[in-house]
């Protein structure tokens, strides 16, 4: 367990821990199925599909599929998804206030989610001037999270040791990335996985609400 400190940057992850997006997410994920004549999935169903990417939430949300399935369904879900990204989406509460009281500290966003939809929701929220780094996935950049590349890749932007940053995420990629970049790690419960998912991979600290987090970091 790492001691508890004052750490120079905080990583947040952002669907699951600022953002609850799982309506936007669903919604845009059934109008391609609906389009394909496909089942649709519930809001109940979203949460445990995200988290390693859109590509991985579609896979998940067709089930078996041909490969030009795949490729009507991302085109149909990008088609949607970037005019109503935020519709539904919110900041969990107590977020802005929080950020305002790291406001003094090196702050990060890093999301599987691909970059400019991860900048547009950040912006759309009005919570750009708090982040240091806005990033999401880019592929030909560094590889998605449970990898560390994207990681080391705001650590070395921020010119900040390992040793001196905190990932905070709701998914077990978001655990598995800040461990292997040997920066400490803060699960939250409230986003999509239970409690008993995020322990399974030994997180330096757990929280149940964001009010929490600030006493981690």
């Amino acid at each position: 367990m790492t001691k508890n400190k004052h750490f120079d940057l905080i990583i947040f992850d952002l669907d699951g821990t600022l953002v609850n997006s799982q309506y936007d997410l669903a919604d845009a994920v059934n109008y391609g199925l609906k389009a394909m004549g496909r089942p649709l999935i519930t809001y109940d169903q979203l949460p445990a599909m995200v988290g390693g990417g859109i590509g991985r939430l579609l896979e998940l949300s067709l089930g078996n599929y041909r490969p030009e399935e795949m490729a009507s369904l991302r085109q149909l879900f990008d088609e949607y998804y970037s005019e109503n990204f935020a519709n539904k989406t919110t900041c969990y509460p107590g977020v802005p206030e929080l950020l305002e009281l790291l406001k003094h500290r090196k702050k990060a966003v890093y999301s599987n989610k691909i970059h400019p939809f991860t900048v547009a929701i950040i912006q759309r929220l009005g919570l750009s001037h708090h982040f240091d780094v806005i990033q999401g996935a880019n592929p030909k950049l560094y590889k998605r999270k449970p990898s560390p590349e994207g990681v080391i890749r705001i650590l070395d932007m921020l010119d900040v040791r390992p040793e001196n940053a905190i990932m905070v995420g709701d998914s077990t990629h978001d655990i598995h990335a800040g461990k292997q970049a040997r920066i400490a790690t803060c699960a939250v419960t409230y986003g999509y996985r239970s409690r008993e998912q995020l322990e399974a991979a030994a997180p330096d600290f757990v929280v149940d609400d964001v009010s929490e987090i600030l006493e981690k970091v």
